[in-house]
């Protein structure tokens, strides 16, 4: 399974946890709503908890509300773990807040859609470079599938959340863009870091988006804010001066 991700690692900041802030100039809303779950389609979603954006705005989902929304999350119990994954599991240590691929379940289907030998090698070498001060080695050889893998822990431990393909994002961006009139962005971000998984055509660089979204500002778990409003800096001084 091919993925590509624009990944970025942005400058460590407080996180805001789902509260409003404002980086660099940026006012960032983050949208509260109800659990949002797979019996809902991401266009439903929009509709009643989205409010009319303006000039000057730019609407961010949270990548993995949009992988449920639109149908591509799976149920981890078709998942059960094989003897390697259940042998691997047993060497994963995860940061601290988050279970990671410790989930055996998880670790499965890393093997089953990077591949035996892939994710053998990439044990060996991250066995050997661990024990030389080097971490991550696992990840950078088993690919985005492995360091992307989200779900199985509440609410959605029932669920995995597979990374979005570049090209999936994106033509999502570009539909809800269409609907919405304002750009879009589809973010994976944690308080450790993350990545834009997609945007639309006309929606910020990379560096400024990465800048901006640092502190975390949908939050994790019980925050329930999947979506956040960006308000451009020009757009905020020209409300306070009106």
């Amino acid at each position: 399974m091919k993925q590509n991700s624009m990944k970025r690692r942005p400058t460590r900041a407080t996180p805001s946890r789902g509260k409003p802030v404002t980086v660099d100039g940026w006012d960032i809303k983050p949208l509260h709503t109800p659990w949002l779950g797979p019996e809902l389609s991401l266009d439903e979603a929009l509709k009643l908890h989205v409010p009319p954006l303006e000039r000057g705005q730019v609407f961010v989902l949270s990548e993995k509300v949009v992988v449920m929304l639109t149908g591509r999350s799976l149920p981890i119990a078709d998942y059960e773990p094989g003897r390697l994954a259940k042998l691997l599991v047993r060497f994963v240590k995860p940061r601290p807040g988050s279970r990671g691929l410790s989930v055996p379940q998880k670790m499965e289907y890393v093997v089953r859609n990077v591949g035996i030998l892939r994710v053998v090698a990439a044990a060996v070498a991250g066995a050997v470079t661990r024990a030389c001060g080097v971490r991550g080695t696992f990840y950078r050889i088993a690919g985005p599938v492995a360091r992307d893998l989200d779900g199985g822990r509440p609410p959605f431990e029932h669920l995995l959340f597979p990374p979005l393909n570049r090209e999936d994002g994106e033509a999502i961006c570009e539909d809800v863009a269409a609907v919405l009139d304002t750009p879009v962005v589809i973010a994976d971000l944690n308080d450790f870091g993350g990545s834009i998984r997609a945007r639309s055509a006309d929606a910020p660089d990379m560096d400024t988006l990465m800048r901006v979204l640092r502190t975390n500002p949908l939050g994790q778990r019980d925050t329930r804010t999947p979506f956040a409003i960006l308000t451009a800096p020009e757009r905020s001084r020209s409300e306070e001066q009106s």
